[in-house]
């Protein structure tokens, strides 16, 4: 079932070949691990409803089960899904990107008289942020141009997932201990950020249920607290798929990513649009 052929016990992490013995037609016995004496894998006795509430409340167990216990053939598919959720919300500038961009630029409300933009800001961000303020402002009846935007944002949302994929998975290659056990390989990698990246979901009820009238303190509060929840998903899942936490390397790896997301989204525009 795992692509090395070997399980892992959700409650320790050891390696075992086998999740359970069979004795019959309609008879099997749970392995259990002989290092903590636990069920190597309750979950897959489990409804996948209860896995994935599980998962939702940040189940180390649950995540053993579902990259290191399951095929997940379908990742890639979850992957696109998500992130044409999170290129959705940047399309729509209803998101916690925008509302950054936004406040580093200066641009609420059309104004651009920002006293930190226009005295600290380096000019080569002065740049980008005009791109970014100029699309804004362009005609939002042509539907072609705003169709062709939205692949833009998909671009650049996917750029910038590929920057954080890379810069974490090398990050944290370089910070390996000589002794560890494990060597993760990087579509294991890919597998565990479509797992975390569910975390975005909870961006819909405000992209769906949000409007005009919706204050820009309450979607900030909104993208905040889900930007908070992402973080702790992230960081459990890549501690379950390296072994070992790496906060530090992901808040750079996040923060490189929505960089790279923010030069190049203008770029294309300028060269697309």
């Amino acid at each position: 079932m795992a692509e090395n052929k070997q399980y892992r016990c959700v409650n320790c992490g050891k390696p075992h070949s086998a999740l359970f013995k069979t004795y019959g037609p309609s008879v099997l016995k749970l392995t259990k691990c002989d290092k903590c004496k636990g069920i190597v894998d309750k979950y897959i006795e489990y409804d996948p409803v209860i896995v994935m509430i599980d998962i939702v409340l940040i189940s180390k167990e649950a995540q053993w089960h579902v990259l290191y216990n399951t095929e997940f053939k379908s990742y890639w598919k979850l992957f696109i899904i998500l992130v044409m959720v999170e290129t959705y919300g940047l399309w729509r500038r209803d998101s916690l990107f925008n509302i950054a961009v936004d406040s580093f630029c200066g641009m609420q409300n059309g104004s651009n008289n920002n006293t930190f933009f226009n005295t600290v800001v380096p000019e080569i961000f002065k740049n980008k942020c005009w791109a970014w303020e100029q699309q804004s402002r362009s005609s939002n009846n042509d539907l072609f141009i705003m169709e062709k935007d939205f692949y833009v944002q998909f671009i650049s949302t996917f750029s910038g997932i590929v920057m954080f994929i890379l810069t974490f998975h090398g990050l944290m290659k370089l910070t390996k201990p000589a002794s560890s056990r494990y060597d993760v390989s990087l579509l294991r990698v890919i597998k565990g950020f479509s797992l975390a990246n569910m975390s975005v979901l909870f961006t819909l009820p405000m992209l769906v249920w949000g409007n005009a009238d919706t204050s820009q303190e309450t979607k900030t509060i909104h993208y905040l607290l889900v930007f908070g929840y992402s973080f702790m998903v992230f960081f459990n899942v890549f501690t379950v798929v390296y072994g070992r936490g790496g906060a530090r390397a992901l808040a750079a790896s996040a923060a490189l990513r929505f960089l790279a997301s923010f030069h190049v989204t203008p770029a294309l525009r300028t060269y697309i649009l």
